[in-house]
């Protein structure tokens, strides 16, 4: 399995600072990856959220 960092677009905080939220997933490729943000309209759940995802890169240890 791989790991790939899901990153959401960049908001404004309450403290009017720029933030974004970023969570670390396993799958076996991009492709997998990609299947199932488009199963739920591009949104990725997890237990401590959800958020839309910008941007998928794949760590590389």
């Amino acid at each position: 399995m791989k790991k790939f960092e899901l990153y959401s677009a960049e908001f404004v905080s309450k403290y009017r600072k720029p933030k974004c939220v970023m969570s670390i997933i396993e799958a076996n490729n991009y492709a997998e990856v990609i299947q199932e943000l488009e199963s739920n309209a591009g949104w990725y759940t997890g237990g401590n959220g959800a958020f839309k995802v910008a941007y998928i890169e794949e760590v590389v240890e």
